[in-house]
């Protein structure tokens, strides 16, 4: 997980979150309660993996230095395909609280319920659902 590429997982975890509902759990659940359900765990899972690796308690393993907590959350191992890294981090963002860095960083955290929202929605165009039905 990054800041790059956590927004497109979102977004296919509520794409996945109407498709699970849609194929398997329709006639069992009301939709509105297995989605909060879902994606209360969704988010609450990707604030913290995303969170402990921004804070560097977690490592991206294989990637090496690339894999690196904060830098990882910046520039997603970015370099594996001979880039430089967008964001300096030889000194993590979030040392500096009030930083413009450390203050995007919470920014796109606090984006994250938005991205899996956009993937419900599209969820919903994808899998024809119109209105929410109650078993």
């Amino acid at each position: 997980m990054s800041f790059l590429i956590d927004s497109i997982l979102l977004i296919f975890c509520g794409i996945a979150e109407v498709g699970m509902y849609a194929k398997f759990l329709h006639e069992r659940f009301e939709f509105k309660k297995i989605l909060l359900g879902l994606s209360t765990i969704v988010i609450a899972v990707f604030w913290l993996i995303a969170g402990l690796l921004y804070l560097d308690y977690l490592d991206m393993p294989g990637l090496g230095e690339y894999g690196e907590g904060n830098h990882f959350m910046w520039n997603s191992g970015i370099e594996f395909l001979g880039f430089k890294p967008f964001i300096d981090t030889s000194v993590p963002t979030y040392v500096n609280p009030l930083g413009l860095l450390n203050i995007l960083a919470v920014a796109i955290f606090l984006s994250y319920p938005f991205w899996l929202y956009l993937g419900i929605k599209l969820g919903y165009k994808l899998f024809n659902i119109t209105k929410l039905k109650s078993p």
